[in-house]
């Protein structure tokens, strides 16, 4: 939607017109935006040209199946587009400069095979970033011919995970960092430099301890960061000097909660004011006047939903503690049936802010336990690195002290408990599921890794650039002694281990992690006489997108939580007669005799058997 802040009303709306549309950003000419999306969910990105006066969506480049992405906009060119393209060479990266006026295309760089090019406000590619053999990171000058320059900055293992380039500043020899500083902190660091000599630290604006730089603002005259956006437990707006300090406190006043600044121009502040209860609401505020005044909100129709959520410290074994959040119904007392909650990534984090599956479960009726296991970035380098090589070993002992810390404080019920998880946090809730010995009601994996040696050894080809660290992060599969280690850590290889019931949901189209490490998992689960129920989406990848086949997802995660943990509190989502969905649920033995009892939950979508599993 295209807004005139100073009239106060709505200029444009340009409806989606590509399926899958994926982000959304602004260029520099006035009502000219950028979308993503994919075709079929196997993130070959297209870019869209959207045009808000006309209302017209332009696909840009060659109209190929390749992976598209933006790599530069700058107010400097604001006719001007750089991307980069994968899939002219496996493994390599092509950067081009598009025009926002013709569509004309001209080369920046040729199957570079870097991990990242950072360009400079003229659009000038300045760094070429490369994951060493140790997992280290380089980072090399290039000339604006985008040859090698010389040797910029080495970026350790240790530290690069919470290490990244921010920009280049007005000077454009000055480059702004995010870098570790020490093991539980980072600084925000203006850096010299200039070509063809090492970087230098000229000075440092910001450090935070257990937390990290989310977010750097700059001022539009300098072009020199002045707002940083902090994140610990929660998130925090911090001004650099005393010129904005009473102007956030103001926005934090009229929010009610703390802003997000996303954009400012001639004054006027674009904000953001997350909370877990209800997705993002945008806001404008006049830094002259200053009055601040709604804008628009994610979901228009959206009510606040009746769920409270709070950031605590959960204890761990050795002494440790994890920023773990808990979100209940409002008002719950006592414990509950539960979900513990597990991200991807698993170099990620949970936040506070709106999540909609957390929400959702909570809105439910259950608790939810999202604990930031060792491996969650966010919160300095020790703990990054302390998940190095303890996938299925320490990252799973924080899984079960999250759980054994939420039944000790009275929130979790430990005979109604289950676990959820996607991608890593899919991966993550199996192999727990096939090692624990305590009860559970059930466990749900979205698009899981199971097999640790097939996806190290086969990695997607927009990932192998960064197979170093990948293997010193997670293990070598071309050591004997850490492949058996792997394949031990690997669920697809426990299957007897499981207690409970299973059920896996994939995209058949995921180019992240393939469909067959769920189906082969659940053969697995099947030949070892499991329940077991697989949900197949042929037109989904690596996250389901499309209206019709989340609302059939919401569907199944309801029905089968409430099988396992009992009717949940909370008002269920009505089903949508209209919804047109391509699930298909595939039953082991086990299940279907369960079915056959009434003891599984019918959902009126195609159901089949496997016949290798009989």
């Amino acid at each position: 939607m295209l807004y005139d802040v100073t009239e106060r009303r709505e200029l444009h709306r340009a409806h989606v017109g590509a399926a899958r549309c994926r982000a959304f950003t602004w260029t520099h000419l006035p009502g000219v935006g950028l979308a993503e999306a994919d075709a079929d969910g196997t993130e070959n990105w297209s870019l869209f040209l959207v045009r808000f006066d006309s209302g017209t969506w332009q696909p840009l480049g060659d109209g190929s199946t390749a992976r598209m992405r933006i790599a530069g906009l700058s107010e400097q060119r604001p006719d001007t587009v750089v991307v980069s393209v994968d899939g002219r060479a496996p493994g390599h990266r092509d950067y081009l400069r598009i025009s926002l006026r013709t569509g004309a295309t001209s080369p920046v760089l040729r199957a570079s095979g870097h991990a990242a090019v950072y360009f400079d406000r003229a659009l000038r590619p300045r760094l070429a970033e490369t994951v060493l053999a140790d997992g280290s990171r380089a980072l090399r000058h290039l000339t604006a011919a985008g040859e090698d320059a010389g040797s910029c900055l080495h970026i350790p293992h240790e530290e690069a995970l919470t290490s990244r380039v921010v920009r280049f500043g007005g000077d454009p020899e000055r480059l702004y960092m995010v870098l570790a500083d020490g093991p539980d902190g980072v600084r925000l660091a203006e850096l010299d430099c200039r070509p063809g000599r090492p970087a230098r630290l000229l000075r440092t604006l910001h450090r935070v301890t257990h937390g990290d730089c989310t977010g750097v603002l700059f001022d539009e005259d300098a072009q020199a960061p002045d707002l940083v956006q902090v994140e610990r437990a929660r998130s925090e707006c911090v001004p650099l000097g005393g010129r904005w300090a009473s102007t956030v406190e103001r926005l934090r006043e009229d929010l009610g909660t703390e802003p997000t600044v996303l954009e400012r121009r001639a004054g006027r502040w674009l904000v953001a004011a997350h909370r877990p209860e209800r997705d993002v609401h945008y806001a404008v505020h006049d830094t002259v006047s200053g009055q601040t005044r709604p804008l628009s909100r994610a979901r228009p129709a959206q009510a606040p939903l009746p769920v409270e959520c709070a950031p605590a410290m959960a204890a761990l074994r050795g002494g440790g503690r994890a920023v773990t959040y808990v979100t209940r119904p409002a008002g719950a007392r006592g414990p509950g049936p539960a979900v513990l909650l597990v991200h991807g990534g698993p170099w990620r984090r949970s936040r506070w802010r709106y999540a909609e599956r957390r929400a959702w479960l909570a809105a439910r009726g259950y608790t939810v336990i999202e604990p930031n296991f060792r491996g969650s970035t966010g919160f300095g380098a020790a703990w990054v690195n302390a998940a190095d090589r303890q996938w299925g070993a320490a990252m799973q002992d924080d899984l079960e002290d999250a759980l054994d810390w939420a039944v000790a404080e009275g929130l979790a019920d430990p005979a109604r408990t289950a676990l959820l998880g996607g991608s890593y946090g899919g991966y993550a809730v199996l192999q727990l599921a096939a090692t624990t010995r305590r009860p559970l009601a059930g466990v749900i994996a979205t698009s899981p890794l199971t097999d640790l040696v097939r996806f190290l050894e086969e990695p997607p080809d927009f990932w192998r650039s960064a197979a170093p660290m990948l293997h010193r992060r997670i293990g070598d599969p071309a050591d004997p002694g850490q492949r058996a280690a792997l394949e031990a850590a690997s669920p697809v290889n426990r299957p007897e281990g499981f207690a409970c019931p299973v059920l896996l949901v994939h995209g058949a189209t995921d180019s992240r992690v393939p469909a067959d490490m769920a189906t082969r998992m659940f053969l697995a689960l099947a030949r070892a006489d499991r329940d077991a129920v697989l949900a197949l989406f042929p037109d989904e990848g690596h996250e389901v997108v499309t209206a019709g086949n989340r609302a059939a997802l919401h569907a199944l995660l309801d029905r089968y939580l409430t099988r396992w943990l009992g009717p949940a509190d909370g008002p269920g989502e009505p089903p949508d007669p209209a919804a047109d969905t391509t699930l298909k649920l595939f039953e082991s033995p086990r299940a279907a005799r369960r079915s056959a009892a009434g003891r599984n939950p019918k959902l009126g979508v195609h159901h089949g058997h496997s016949p290798d599993a009989q």
